[in-house]
């Protein structure tokens, strides 16, 4: 080969440097670039246009407004009431299910022969939607034949009116959401447990470390980002949670099941007042960034990077 030329290595070697020049890299995600932009974030910033201006069925007329809509929202008492249930709601469904998750990653964790049927069967609740979930559990809940109370009724205990006290009812909704919500998150934390080299484990046993010990202090900080991915995912899905609590309860009894997504129903559906449940949809969307901000903010501060 004529001194000068560069070996077939060589070129092969320049050739694959061009192509991770980070413009091939930004070319190359376009396309996924412009799909998400489309699907996602372009109705959102329809809404948040539809937000500024007094729309209602029932006129041809849309004023622009400003943050008129938001104005209202914000002195409407019924939206600091539903936000505060929101918050019982969220906290509820992030405590039950992340406790619950972990509990069942560990126990399935151990099970090494049929694993994966285990989690086809673990991932069932998951694909079933949110309304029949929550016929599920308004059959299960019923005061006259659920199960809950004829085991009270079995023990010599009074039943209870599940969903016709508002306390109760909070307790139900938050069951059936984590029920609907659990599995996935239970996934996110097994694989992360998986990953884990189980030479830490055993050392940390060999050295006189109970199990729990060893899960407290070794396996359970190794898998902090799946557990603030779970956590993102219960809390998303319980802020903007809405067909389990329509189906379940219809936010009563009363309103003591009131949340964000079905005041914002009343306000577009039974109010007709489409511009202040447009400005109610994207205090919603501000408020699950905020909350995944907080939650990635608490990995990094108390978190394994």
């Amino acid at each position: 080969m004529a001194e000068g030329n560069p070996t077939p290595d060589a070129a092969t070697a320049t050739r694959i440097v061009g192509w991770q020049h980070p413009l091939i890299a930004y070319i190359s995600s376009a396309p996924a670039m412009i799909i998400v932009a489309v699907f996602l974030a372009f109705p959102v910033l329809y809404a948040a246009w539809q937000s500024l201006f007094a729309i209602t069925p029932l006129s041809r007329e849309t004023p622009f407004v400003g943050f008129g809509n938001y104005i209202a929202v914000f002195n409407d008492p019924a939206f600091w009431s539903s936000l505060g249930r929101t918050a019982i709601f969220v906290a509820g469904t992030i405590a039950l299910g992340l406790t619950l998750s972990i509990i069942f990653a560990f126990a399935l964790n151990r099970i090494v022969s049929g694993l994966r049927f285990i989690r086809g069967l673990a991932i069932l609740p998951y694909i079933v939607s949110s309304v029949a979930a929550a016929l599920m559990f308004r059959t299960l809940f019923n005061s006259d034949f659920g199960f809950p109370n004829q085991v009270l009724e079995f023990l010599g205990f009074e039943g209870i009116a599940w969903l016709s006290n508002g306390f109760y009812a909070m307790i139900v909704v938050i069951l059936a959401q984590v029920w609907t919500d659990l599995p996935l998150a239970l996934l996110f934390i097994l694989g992360g447990l998986q990953t884990i080299d189980k030479q830490l484990t055993e050392a940390a046993l060999v050295d006189g470390a109970t199990g729990l010990r060893s899960a407290i202090h070794i396996s359970l900080p190794l898998i902090v980002p799946q557990i603030t991915l779970a956590t993102v995912w219960f809390s998303f899905k319980a802020v903007t949670s809405l067909g389990t609590v329509l189906a379940l309860t219809g936010g009563g009894p009363g309103d003591s099941t009131q949340l964000l997504t079905l005041e914002m129903v009343r306000l577009g559906f039974d109010e007709y007042d489409t511009g202040t449940a447009m400005a109610l949809v994207i205090i919603i969307f501000l408020l699950n960034a905020g909350l995944t901000l907080f939650y990635l903010s608490l990995q990094r501060k108390f978190g394994m990077k």
